[in-house]
Parts: structure tokens; C-alpha cells; sequence
């Protein structure tokens, strides 16, 4: 029946005559059912995999190998069956050959990250195949990766802890997966744990070349960034002179990173030496910044940073490299922190500029809550002064956020009564009747504000309009008959 072209009323049972022809230990049968499978459905993904499994079953790799490669295009070609790349690894897994072993093992690993292959579908296809594979330990510990790069960490720390390893790379793999889960998990301890492990594990030169090129882990579980983990890792402990140590015989191995040499240079200052760890990161940061590496500047001057925390001069710096790069979170970020700490240094007049710096870059942006959140604080400075609502009332006005403005404009008035400082407060309500020549709250408050300096015939001009805007407001006429009264007996005196 498979034989026929046009007969395809067979299909369904294929899998069912295959599995009963292996539990006959009819291997050559099953095979050749198989085969005959794929001939008549060329572009199948389960027939690809019972193909598969037969050549498992009787130990040929290379010729599973050959039947993935050869029908693997046209695979890749549908996101929706992820059976080609995992048939792949399992196969490399099932072989001796550890390099495409592992190498196809980190695309699936890949994959899995980026949520182009479904993980339950790839725990289907890697629990079909399984039995077939001649080391059910690296089957687990792959099904353990699966489940890592998945984000299935409690099924990935069982699998790496009971999973024994059979060879230093997969000694290196069981441990870099353990690492990753403790850190999940916040448990430092099994984590430096696996860590030092796991750098042991990169004496062997293939677990080094692996380690350097593989995409099962993200990020690559290199050289370098186990050293700077295993380095950071004591200096989170306090441990800087054992974390120093690591870190210098990593650069006596050729390590020429920037991230180490700033993280030597952290360390030096953490031990004591802070001087000689300034001089080494000021020389890195001005080659960064001659290169024009400016985002690798900023990290190195955020080192600089945490041995000086009070600089002004190196969170300038900071801010000039940030707007080189666009990173205008970071240098508003900053600049507040300079204002902050001049201000707490009791040097007002020089923590503004800094936080009208921000509000600048702010408003550049349309960062509006950015802008609320400076202005108040530039206020918070010195609330009870009506200059820094003054310049935010500018702000607003000059980027038409009304609103706002009018908020402001407010409290100035509050502040001026408050501080007998009504020429001011005039001043403030002119600026809101400019803004929103229809509001009456506005009008009463300037007719009060004049007749409290014996502005009489003014107070009567401001009642006189705001009568034309509410003509049925009888408090409008109630005022200005006292404002009357009030000009009568004035004129005796005059």
C-alpha cells in the first residue's frame, strides 16, 4: 500500500505496524517500514523521526545523521515543527564526536530562548527518541538543558542534580546548568560552587573550545565571563584580596578584557589601594574615550564611581559620554545626583544648574513625568522660594502644557500672601489671567489681591470684566459695591 502513489488511506497506521515490528524485535522490518514511510511522504516530520529511531535502534548514527542533513532544508523552512533540529541534537548526542554533538545541541537550546520551538512539543519528540539513545545520562542532561533555556527551572535543578556526568564536557555542561539555576534561585552558595567547579572543567581544551563557541547558554559560558563571575562572586562576599588573586591570574593568562581590568581595578580600591585603582581606571576610561567607546566609558566611570561616590567632576563625565550615546535616562539620572549631593552640601546656587540640565534634556525627550518629578524636586531645594516655581511655570509655558503652568502659578500666589509679598502675587495672577482669560477663580483672587493694597479702582476694572463673564454672579455685585464704598470714604481723607 505504501508503494502506491495514490493510495494514502495507509498513513495512520504506519506508526502503529512500526512500533509492533520493534516490540517483535523485527529491526530490519521496522526500518525498512520506515523507509518506505519517508519515500512516500518526503517532507514528514513523524515519519523523519520513526526513521530516525530505527537507525537509533540498531546503532547507526551516521546514517541517521545522513537522513536529517538530507531532508533538514526543507524542514527549516516551517517554524511550526521543531522536530528537525531536535532529532539533530539527539542524534550528535547519540555519536562520539563531542563538538557537533553539543554544537547542534545549543540551537535547539537557541531556539527554546527565543520561543521559535515549542517546549512541550520538544519534550514529546526528545521522549520518543530517548529510549533509543546508547547513553540514557546524556539524553537527561540535554532534556535538562531543554528545560533551563525553557525557563522550567525546577525541572532543570532536579535533572543536573541526578544527573551523573560521563565525560569532562558534560561534567562542564551539569555544572554551568547548575550555576544558572542557583542564580535563578538567589542561592549564592551553590552557585560559587558550580562556578569553581566549572572552571576546573576548562582545563580540558575541548570543554575550552566548546565553553567559547557554543550557544546552549546565554551568555556563553566563557573564559572570561566565569572568571569575572567567580571574581565577582567573592568581591559580593567581601572577599576582595582571594577575588583579586583570580582576577590577576586571569590577566597573566593574556586576559586583556575590558571588563577585567575594570573589575581589577574595582578590586584594588575595595583592598585598600584606591589611588593606584583611580590611576588604572582614569587611563582606561581616556582610552575609551579616544577610541570613542563611550558606553564602555561610562561603565569604567561608574567603577570610578563606586570608589568616589561624592565626585561631581566623574558624573559629569558621565553625562557628556551618555549624550554622546543617546542614553538620556542615565545622564538625567546623574545629573540628579550631582544636584542632590551639592545640595546636601549646602551648596544651593550650584545644585540648580544640574537639575535645569535634566529638565532640559527632558522636555527634549517628551518625558513628561520626568519633567513633574525634577521640577518638584528643584522645588523640594527650597520650597518656600517662588524662583524655582518660576522657572517651571517657563517650562511649561514654553512647551504649552497649560495645566501646569497654571498649578504653579498657584502656589507662587499662596507663597507671596503667605510672605506679604503682594506685588508679587498680582504679578502671578496677571500671568494666569494670560493663560486662562476665563477663569473667574482666577479674577476674584486678583480683585481681592488689589483691594488688599487699597488697589481700589483696579480691583473694580477686574470685577467690572469678570461681571461681563458671569453677569448672575451676585458676589460680583456685592464686591463691587464694597470696592464702591470703600473709594467714598477714602475721598474725605484725600
Amino acid at each position: 500500500m505504501l508503494e502506491d502513489p495514490a493510495d494514502r488511506s495507509v498513513i495512520p497506521y504506519v506508526p502503529a505496524a512500526i512500533e509492533e515490528l520493534h516490540i517483535a524485535e523485527r529491526r530490519d522490518d521496522s526500518l525498512g517500514l520506515a523507509l518506505a514511510w519517508v519515500e512516500k511522504e518526503p517532507a514528514s516530520p513523524i515519519a523523519l523521526c520513526y526513521l530516525v529511531r530505527s537507525y537509533l535502534y540498531r546503532q547507526d548514527g551516521q546514517s541517521a545523521s545522513q537522513v536529517i542533513r538530507r531532508y533538514r532544508e526543507a524542514f527549516d523552512a516551517d517554524r511550526d515543527w521543531p522536530e528537525n533540529i531536535v532529532v539533530s541534537a539527539l542524534i550528535s548526542i547519540a555519536s562520539d564526536d563531542i563538538q557537533p554533538k553539543w554544537m547542534t545541541a545549543g540551537h535547539v537550546c537557541a531556539a527554546l530562548r527565543s520561543r521559535t520551538v515549542n517546549y512541550d512539543r520538544v519534550s514529546d519528540v526528545l521522549e520518543f527518541l530517548v529510549p533509543a539513545i546508547p547513553s540514557p545520562q546524556r539524553a537527561l542532561l540535554y532534556a535538562g538543558l531543554l528545560a533551563l533555556n525553557a525557563g522550567d527551572h525546577a525541572e532543570a535543578t532536579a535533572l543536573f542534580q541526578t544527573t551523573p556526568a560521563e565525560t569532562p564536557v558534560e561534567n562542564f555542561l551539569r555544572n554551568i546548568g547548575l550555576e544558572r539555576t542557583a542564580t535563578n534561585s538567589d542561592d549564592s552558595r551553590a552557585r560559587f560552587t558550580a562556578l569553581r567547579e566549572s572552571w576546573q572543567c576548562l582545563r580540558d581544551p575541548q570543554v575550552d573550545a566548546l565553553a567559547e563557541s557554543s550557544e546552549i547558554f546565554d551568555p556563553p559560558p566563557t573564559r572570561i565571563n566565569l572568571g569575572l563571575a567567580i571574581a565577582r562572586s567573592l568581591q559580593e562576599n567581601e572577599a576582595y584580596s582571594d577575588a583579586l588573586r583570580f582576577i590577576e591570574d586571569l590577566t597573566r593568562q593574556g586576559v586583556e578584557d575590558t571588563n577585567v581590568l575594570r573589575l581589577r581595578a574595582e578590586l584594588l580600591g575595595q583592598a585598600g589601594s584606591r589611588s593606584d585603582a583611580l590611576n588604572a581606571l582614569e587611563e582606561l576610561v581616556q582610552l575609551q574615550e579616544s577610541s570613542r567607546k563611550y558606553a564602555d566609558a561610562i561603565d569604567t566611570l561608574e567603577s570610578m564611581i563606586r570608589l568616589v561616590p561624592g565626585s561631581i567632576r566623574l558624573r559629569a563625565r558621565i553625562v557628556d559620554n551618555c549624550l554622546k550615546i543617546g542614553s538620556f535616562d542615565k545622564a538625567i539620572e546623574q545629573l540628579v545626583m550631582q544636584g542632590r549631593l551639592l545640595h546636601k552640601a549646602g551648596r544651593l546656587s550650584e545644585a540648580e544648574p544640574p537639575i535645569h540640565r535634566a529638565i532640559e534634556i527632558a522636555t527634549m525627550t517628551n518625558d513628561w513625568d520626568n519633567v513633574h518629578k525634577l521640577h518638584r524636586l528643584l522645588i523640594s531645594f527650597a520650597p518656600d522660594e517662588t524662583r524655582m516655581r518660576h522657572a517651571a511655570v517657563a517650562t511649561y509655558v514654553q512647551y504649552g502644557r497649560t495645566n501646569e503652568a497654571m498649578d504653579q502659578l498657584r502656589e507662587i500666589v499662596r507663597i507671596s500672601r503667605k510672605q506679604n509679598e503682594m506685588d508679587e502675587a498680582i504679578a502671578a495672577s496677571h500671568q494666569m489671567l494670560a493663560l486662562d482669560p476665563e477663569d473667574p477663580a482666577t479674577y476674584h483672587q486678583l480683585g481681592e489681591l488689589l483691594v488688599s493694597i487699597q488697589e481700589y479702582h483696579q480691583a473694580d476694572r477686574v470685577y467690572r470684566r469678570l461681571a461681563r463673564l458671569a453677569p448672575d454672579d451676585n458676589a460680583v455685585k456685592a464686591k463691587r459695591s464694597a470696592i464702591a464704598a470703600l473709594t467714598r470714604a477714602r475721598q474725605p481723607l484725600q
